[in-house]
């Protein structure tokens, strides 16, 4: 940490000033171990006077700089952990809206070049011209004015044909290059001439859409409207003369209520705007609490900004749009805010273990690649502070015969137990927390890219039908003969079609006999000619009605070159006799690249922007068949192999899981499609597919981790002093799962590992040995004879040092326990009953009379130990050329 400032009694990041102490679980365990500091303060000075030489003060130090350490990790991660969701809700807010505009700036193109449009200007301008020369009340004047009147009644029912299908849009406005209406889609908007500037804009701009977002003369009092305009042109030669200006005008508020809605913008304290880009809040979750119009300061550059509004403070997270396909739009910005008292104090965790099984969830956490190495580090170093408290104050209990150095000394042990408990509980809360996160946005993301695809095949169900309605293909298709020329022609509107709207790979015109006319790609003229006999083509020439279509399967078709794919398909009506079909257009969707995008703008991104190592995402079927992933080891076709729970969720129903999967444990996120506006909503389509998020969180492990008992506050028989009868001490210890004792009076202290040799063509038993106050001795393993699994020795497990007979022994234990003194009344002398000849048991301890402890404790006598496991010379220390190797390093005390 390069720079730390001071908090209270602590010190931390210079980032977490003015934020830690809104951090509830953070504030409450400085709180918990600024208690346990002053009991350091007092149990040092107690230690200092006492005379048994107990100096805690490295101790006391040890644990206070690990706390700093411990509340600014706690609150780093907390603050990560934050902004990281504002973020991704940030991003996705401002990037899924340009995603649905960057469909508008083609829909304004192409339309613009509708022939029909075109007509209907041209008309205007000559009916028009006549009218001026006449009388207003003449007969010619009114017969002409009913021709103008039938030509704008045809061109407002092809505008409501076309928003039927395009849903996003409101308002569709035909002017002249007066900026005089001509026509609109909404007879009550009360606009005859506009003198907005978009008018003279969108004249002279060639082959290019214009659009703004302001108020606008169009369309009086609605305040800021999103229009798209586009000039129409005499030809689709974007050189040829101006017939006048086409207006889309789009739904702004309506869609952003659904991405709101669908983004959580409805629940919580967080609010998420769009912000043009002076700041000014252009759509709001929550507009009585953060009204449109309102100016907000903002860094879209900061990874988070504390920032104020309204004489409250916010957490606040901006992010600029990444753009698609080149497309970003006016420069919006997403933006949410969570107000600072309720940012980090957020529900997590609380239900993780329902959700999740203990095993696999104990099995996360402890895989190093949630958390940074420092945080990970605070437990390791605090097992280590207290391994030494506790093994001082073992040793200070074995050697002490006063009662109140006793009670000091485990009051010490207590302290340090209390303090390592802290830090090992705020860091498993942390844990929890962040898991149940993980979860939480494993399942937006899943989320996202379903509503992306939903979003995405809306567009595909509206071109075709779109499509279909146009009056070349209509009028060339209802001929009896179709001319070379006449399917030249409908193949170079396809062509134009193509070129404009880039996601798909071809689109096809064919009779109503299924022989295709017309593609739009020449590299696939060699479908022109052939007969479809697909199910799709016969199921389009089926339809009779406009706002119908038929879609195939998502299956390998020659149509994409042999890939899996979705074709959509309208059927093509007689110009005269809308309700007989003559034909029916394909479209040919490019699914392998486009479905992989949506999977990628999904995904989770780390601060860097990258999606981390082994996340991936896909899209899959109720049968678990993948259609699209960003995994290389899937193809589209390929079964996931995934849970049934996710395959069964219904529609509109997303959870989240950490599985097992392919050797790892993942964090998995699904989210079952529930359409978009009307699609797969109430236009008879039912395509249910899953949106799947995975993100790699541990290895799973075949080892075990073999069951050790350690000391906790509470565990264990009483550490006060037997009173009355004659009693023994006894210095206690862990094996495994085994309590273990021997008699005090053989025990001279535990010591660490250092200086620990192993000796080769030594016995399984036998660790190594080490010098002991000038005797060298050999250290053991004793697993074997309690019937305990053998386990990798562990350098920092403390060694028992014992007295057998006149020699001395080292036992491996995994931890120290108390030194009560017991009551000889309660001491069972149990060599007949557990013991045999060569056993080592000395006797066992039953429990006090009603008391909470019910575990026996076996006393072990060292010296029948070393009978019954150490023979030819281990016994009496060492062998005779042992004895004659020079001492090495002895072990710290």
């Amino acid at each position: 940490m390069s720079e730390v400032l001071q908090y209270k009694d602590v010190e931390i990041p210079p980032e977490l000033v003015g934020l830690i102490n809104h951090m509830a679980d953070v504030e409450g365990y400085r709180d918990e171990l600024h208690n346990l500091g002053n009991q350091w303060d007092l149990l040092t000075i107690l230690g200092q006077m006492s005379g048994t030489g107990t100096d805690m003060t490295g101790t006391r130090k040890g644990f206070q700089v690990l706390t700093s350490e411990l509340l600014s990790q706690l609150g780093l991660e907390t603050l990560k952990k934050t902004t990281q969701e504002i973020a991704g809700k940030a991003q996705v807010a401002v990037d899924i809206v340009i995603r649905n505009l960057f469909e508008r700036t083609a829909d304004i193109g192409f339309l613009a070049t509708d022939d029909d449009i075109r007509e209907c200007l041209r008309v205007a301008a000559d009916l028009g011209g006549q009218l001026a020369s006449l009388e207003p009340e003449s007969a010619q004047a009114a017969e002409i004015g009913e021709l103008l009147g039938s030509q704008v009644k045809r061109i407002v029912a092809r505008f409501q044909e076309y928003v039927a299908k395009y849903s996003v849009y409101f308002n569709i406005i035909l002017m002249n290059t007066e900026g005089e209406v001509v026509a609109q889609l909404d007879q009550a908007n009360d606009i005859r001439r506009s003198a907005d500037p978009l008018v003279e804009e969108s004249l002279s701009t060639a082959g290019e859409y214009v659009e703004v977002f302001r108020e606008s003369d169009l369309l009086k009092g609605q305040g800021d409207s999103l229009i798209y305009a586009y000039r129409v042109t005499e030809s689709n030669d974007p050189e040829s003369a101006p017939l006048g200006v086409l207006c889309l005008c789009f739904r702004f508020q309506n869609e952003m209520e659904g991405v709101f809605r669908n983004l959580g913008g409805d629940s919580g304290w967080s609010v998420i705007t769009l912000l043009d880009r002076a700041g000014r809040v252009i759509a709001s979750s929550d507009v009585y609490h953060v009204p449109l119009g309102a100016v907000l300061d903002f860094d879209h550059e900061a990874g988070f900004k504390v920032m104020r509004f309204a004489g409250r403070e916010y957490l606040a997270k901006t992010c600029a749009t990444k753009g698609y396909q080149g497309f970003h739009g006016l420069g919006w910005y997403g933006h949410v805010m969570i107000p600072l008292e309720y940012a980090f104090n957020q529900s997590g965790g609380t239900e993780l273990r329902q959700r999740v099984d203990t095993a696999i969830l104990e099995a996360v956490m402890n895989d190093p690649r949630l958390f940074s190495e420092k945080l990970r580090s605070i437990p390791l170093q605090a097992e280590h502070i207290q391994r030494e408290l506790e093994r001082t104050v073992w040793n200070g209990n074995v050697r002490e015969s006063d009662a109140q150095s006793k009670v000091l000394l485990w009051n010490i042990s207590d302290a340090g137990a209390r303090t390592k408990m802290v830090f090992e509980q705020s860091i498993g809360n942390l844990h929890e927390t962040v898991v149940s996160s993980i979860l939480n946005d494993v399942e937006f993301q899943a989320s996202l890219a379903v509503d992306i695809m939903d979003r995405n095949l809306y567009e595909r169900a509206n071109d075709c039908r779109w499509w279909a309605l146009t009056s070349a293909f209509r009028k060339i298709l209802s001929q009896r003969d179709i001319s070379t020329l006449d399917a030249e022609t409908v193949g170079s509107i396809l062509a134009y079609i193509n070129g404009l709207y880039t996601v798909y790979t071809n689109l096809y015109v064919y009779d109503a006999r299924g022989k295709i006319l017309a593609v739009s790609d020449p590299a696939q003229s060699r479908l022109v000619g052939t007969m479809l006999t697909d199910d799709l083509s016969h199921n389009t020439l089926m339809l009779d009605n406009s706002q119908d279509y038929a879609v195939s399967p998502f299956e390998a078709t020659p149509l994409y070159e042999g890939r899996h794919t979705y074709v959509y398909g309208a059927a093509i009506s007689d110009i005269a006799r809308p309700d007989r079909v003559v034909g029916g257009i394909g479209i040919v969707f490019d699914s392998e690249p486009q479905f992989r995008e949506m999977l990628l703008d999904s995904l989770p991104r780390d601060q860097k922007g990258d999606i981390p190592d082994g996340c991936f995402g896909a899209f899959v079927d109720r049968k678990g068949r993948i259609i699209s992933s960003t995994s290389p080891r899937f193809e589209a076709g390929d079964s996931l192999g995934v849970n049934g729970e996710f395959l069964r969720l219904r529609n509109g129903r997303g959870t989240s899981r950490i599985i097992e999967f392919d050797g790892s444990y993942y964090a998995v996120g699904a989210k079952v499609s529930a359409g978009y506006r009307e699609f797969k909503v109430d236009d008879g389509y039912a395509n249910d597919v899953l949106g799947m998020v995975f993100v790699p969180l541990a290895e799973v492990s075949e080892r075990k981790k073999s069951v050790v008992r350690r000391r906790e506050i509470g565990m264990g028989v009483s550490h006060k002093r037997a009173t009355g009868a004659d009693c023994i001490e006894l210095a206690t210890f862990y094996i495994g799962d085994k309590w273990l004792g021997i008699n005090a009076v053989h025990v001279d202290e535990a010591v660490t590992s250092e200086g620990l040799t192993t000796i080769p063509g030594s016995p399984d038993y036998v660790i190594g040995k080490f010098v002991y106050n000038d005797e060298l001795i050999t250290v053991i393993d004793i697993r074997t004879q309690l019937r305990l699994p053998k386990v990798r020795f562990d350098r920092n497990a403390p060694i028992v040092v014992v007295r057998a007979d006149s020699a001395h022994i080292g036992i491996v234990v995994d931890a120290l326990g108390e030194i009560p003194e017991i009551c000889l009344d309660r001491v069972d002398k149990a060599n007949s009953m557990l013991d045999s000849g060569k056993g080592y048991v000395d006797c066992i301890i039953k429990p006090e009379l009603h008391s909470d402890q019910k575990e026996l404790l076996v006393v072990i006598d060292p010296t029948r130990l070393v009978q019954s496991l150490i023979c030819n010379g281990v016994k009496d220390g060492t062998e005779d050329e042992e004895r004659d190797q020079p001492p090495a390093t002895s072990p710290r005390r």
